[in-house]
């Protein structure tokens, strides 16, 4: 039987890629505390977790991060692999990827990903100044996927947390 895409083998997709779940959880939880006092660390790696549980996210985050590793290699057919290589401003397909992961817990993470995309937090911001810097690494997707899924966690903890504080981790539940 071939393998499916599932949760463990995308967190191990992103660690090959350098990109650890805490760090995208730091981004959440730096652009959520304002909104929603009472938020940890942990509640914010909890999010992230489950927003990587959806079968969607799973694809787009392979499908994006596969783009960065085959442009890498040269891969691609030109002029999209010198597209993707120098992130031309104008390409946006990246950044749909990256909305399409942070409606995945409603429209609210449209926003949250705008926010982020454009101030670069953390994570984002290395994978971005990275791919800048480093003519041996493309990091056109990935960023724009963590900002994604930052994103969506903190939409999923808006919805979750609707009186903007967070009164109970309610870390136990279920993992589907």
């Amino acid at each position: 039987m071939v393998e499916h895409v599932n949760y463990e083998n995308t967190v191990e997709k992103l660690k090959k890629r350098r990109i650890e779940l805490p760090a995208i959880a730091e981004v959440t939880y730096y652009f959520q505390l304002e909104y929603l006092p009472g938020l940890t660390k942990e509640i914010a790696l909890h999010s992230v977790k489950r927003v990587l549980q959806k079968r969607e996210v799973q694809h787009v985050v392979w499908i994006a991060l596969e783009l960065d590793r085959l442009t890498e290699e040269n891969k691609l057919e030109e002029p999209i692999n010198g597209v993707i290589k120098e992130d031309f401003g104008l390409f946006g397909v990246d950044e749909l990827l990256g909305n399409a992961i942070a409606a995945s817990f409603g429209s609210i993470g449209f926003t949250g990903y705008g926010y982020v995309d454009n101030t670069k937090p953390g994570i984002i911001g290395e994978l971005d100044k990275l791919g800048k810097t480093d003519p041996t690494t493309t990091t056109t997707f990935a960023d724009d996927i963590i900002g994604g899924i930052a994103a969506a966690a903190g939409s999923r903890l808006a919805q979750r947390y609707p009186n903007g504080f967070v009164d109970s981790a309610d870390l136990g539940e279920q993992i589907d």
